[in-house]
């Protein structure tokens, strides 16, 4: 048994792009050691992120990113146990909405590729559905 989180938070306004990129360089590191699974969105200082893997290890991960204060405002959109991760293969997926117009379309390009991999048993699932609507609220003010 799998289990998922799915948060939304703002960015700390000094929380740099190259401060990102190594968090996100840890993350994969770590997530893979770990077994867990995710996409972190990031667009107008806003992040939302799905972890998914052993239940014990999210949330003890997901309490560590609570108290992480490169970012606030911490929401949880839902939390919930699931029979399969909807991407099996995926340390950490990023994707940056804060560039060029060209930059932001490339990413949605690849945010919609994410979006059709993922296991076809879920697409139809509370947690699946919950991640791409908040995604799609989020991106679609650039």
């Amino acid at each position: 048994m799998y289990y998922s989180v799915i948060y939304r938070s703002s960015a700390e306004p000094n929380f740099s792009q190259k401060e990102i990129n190594y968090m996100l360089l840890k993350a994969k590191q770590h997530n893979k050691m770990q077994g867990i699974t995710g996409c972190i969105i990031y667009s107008n200082n806003q992040f939302i992120q799905i972890i998914e893997g052993n239940k014990d290890v999210i949330l003890d991960l997901y309490t560590k990113i609570k108290a992480d204060d490169r970012h606030f405002d911490v929401t949880t959109l839902i939390e919930e146990p699931s029979k399969e991760m909807l991407w099996d293969d995926w340390s950490m997926a990023f994707y940056d909405f804060s560039g060029t117009a060209e930059q932001n379309n490339y990413s949605r390009m690849l945010l919609e590729t994410y979006f059709e991999n993922a296991n076809s048993k879920n697409k139809s699932s509370e947690v699946f559905l919950t991640l791409k609507k908040n995604v799609i609220k989020l991106i679609s003010t650039i």
